[in-house]
């Protein structure tokens, strides 16, 4: 499974630059990855140490947008707060005394 979410994460990746570069994007593209995400998460923290970075990246360019909605911008914050959570647990398992991430 991990294979397939990597692949569809590469996929959006790689198609955002043409979203946002545009200044046209559509709301609903913006909505397909917003409501992906939101169904893939409880895949993506258990696999959190390798998809941390593409989601996050995927998290910060959807919100630079000018196609998203507050309802959507809401759902994109939580989302970036899970996996803030679930990159921070990940590391507490492997080391018990490593610092939490501080936001800037």
């Amino acid at each position: 499974m991990n294979a397939a979410v990597t692949a569809v994460l590469t996929l959006i990746q790689q198609v955002l630059p043409l979203i946002t570069a545009s200044g046209a994007a559509s709301t609903g593209i913006v909505a397909s990855i917003v409501n992906a995400l939101s169904t893939w998460l409880p895949l993506i923290v258990t696999e959190v140490d390798t998809l941390y970075e593409p989601v996050k990246n995927i998290i910060e360019a959807l919100k630079q947008t000018g196609a998203v909605t507050p309802d959507q911008l809401t759902t994109l914050t939580a989302l970036d707060s899970k996996m803030d959570a679930a990159f921070e647990a990940a590391a507490a398992a492997v080391d018990p005394d490593a610092q939490p991430l501080v936001s800037p």
